[in-house]
């Protein structure tokens, strides 16, 4: 919840819309605020709504819970490889190695839970679905946030 602001802030001040288009993350150009709208209304819930189902019932939900740290290692992998590619930081980059560190602390401290394959397969999806299908609604309602952003 408190490492969101952060990390979008970081990313707005790299001008993270302009550099998703100039790494063909999107096919169009968004301005700041559909991107902001991007996250508010896309992204933020996903991740919301996976923390509130892991703190409903632990037990029942933990592959929500290690499905968000499995989305903190794809999103810093994200910023680490274009850094490297670019040979300059990446908007995120920064944050991205904050969330990092709790993803690795966090998945350290699974040795101390009875989790099955089937449990780190679920956590492995979902942290995929969390990094891939906010850009997809994102293209998907496209029109519908340019209709409000402009």
């Amino acid at each position: 919840i408190i490492y969101i602001p952060f990390h979008l802030l970081e990313e707005a001040i790299g001008d993270f819309p302009k550099w998703m288009y100039e790494h063909k993350w999107l096919p169009y150009h968004i301005t700041h605020g559909h991107w902001m709208a991007n996250n508010i209304f896309i992204y933020y819930p996903m991740l919301m709504i996976s923390l509130i189902l892991y703190n409903l019932d632990e037990k029942s939900f933990l592959c929500f819970g290690v499905g968000i740290l499995i989305w903190g290692l794809i999103n810093f992998g994200d910023h680490f490889f274009y850094t490297i590619k670019d040979r300059k930081v990446s908007p995120g980059l920064i944050t991205g190695f904050l969330f990092l560190c709790n993803s690795v602390y966090g998945l350290s401290r699974l040795d101390k839970v009875d989790i099955s394959l089937l449990i780190i397969s679920l956590s492995i999806l979902i942290g995929v679905i969390l990094a891939i299908a906010p850009i997809g609604l994102s293209m998907l309602l496209h029109k519908t946030f340019d209709r409000y952003m402009k």
